[in-house]
């Protein structure tokens, strides 16, 4: 299959909790896409066997999400060389390559319509301009950690005046990716859980399962996640969920 070329784009993920799973994320996103470059940063993790294309390169610990927003705020800029990353969390990838548009390259920041980042993280997928990397390196940007609610907000007049950024209108956003379980054919992208087990395998997924984070067992998309296996007629994962959720007994000493 003839994959989409996007040699400006590097595509990339920060994951020092589950690099497995943004490893598998990536994997699927460069499906269809010939990206520049695809790099995992993690810490403490290489791939148990050979993965066509990709990156692993070793950062220093982050403890979560707030360092790990504050990471590609200010310091991913230097591990970009193409004009823009796109960049993932785990549970997200590529819906449909086709539907890529080279106006998702005009702005300097653009995310799905409506999920702005949450106090302290990420979007679930971004395209940012190196042009926006380098502005939050900016040493006049003083806080402790840095992330998309302060650019986005507080900042947002500096960053347009000293630094000529722009962000993605709303109509463009829109057709960027998808969050609440669309999956038209002019959607680029995703974000949720809830898509993967239409997007992978049997195997893959399976495997998604048993690495999945503890805090999105006990989080709202779990649900929905479990509900599309269902969908997807796929008993193992099923069972591998239910395992997972199984409650463990310690025996009370007599």
């Amino acid at each position: 299959m003839n994959r989409l070329p996007l040699a400006q784009v590097t595509l990339c993920a920060v994951e020092c909790e589950v690099p497995a799973l943004a490893a598998l994320a990536l994997l699927q996103a460069q499906r269809g896409i010939a990206f520049g470059r695809v790099v995992l940063f993690t810490r403490g993790w290489l791939p148990t066997v050979v993965l066509p294309e990709l990156e692993v390169v070793e950062i220093e610990p982050l403890g979560g999400r707030a360092d790990v927003a504050d990471f590609v705020a200010r310091r991913l800029h230097a591990h970009v060389g193409t004009s823009h990353a796109l960049i993932l969390r785990w549970d997200a990838g590529v819906l449909n390559s086709g539907a890529w548009s080279d106006e998702f390259l005009v702005a300097d920041y653009l995310v799905p319509s409506g999920q702005p980042a949450e106090a302290g993280g990420l979007p679930g997928i971004s395209m940012r301009s190196r042009r926006w990397l380098r502005a939050g390196a900016d040493p006049r940007l003083t806080e402790p950690r840095l992330a998309d609610v302060d650019l986005l907000g507080t900042h947002r007049g500096f960053l347009e005046a000293a630094h000529g950024v722009q962000f993605a209108p709303e109509a463009l956003q829109a057709r960027f990716a998808a969050t609440d379980g669309r999956s038209e054919p002019w959607l680029f992208g995703f974000v949720g859980a809830s898509y993967l087990p239409a997007m992978l395998g049997d195997d893959e997924t399976v495997e998604l399962v048993r690495r999945l984070p503890s805090g999105f067992l006990r989080g709202p998309h779990a649900a929905a996640f479990e509900a599309a296996l269902q969908a997807q007629g796929m008993p193992r994962s099923l069972e591998a969920l239910q395992r997972l959720r199984a409650p463990v007994f310690t025996p009370v000493p007599c």
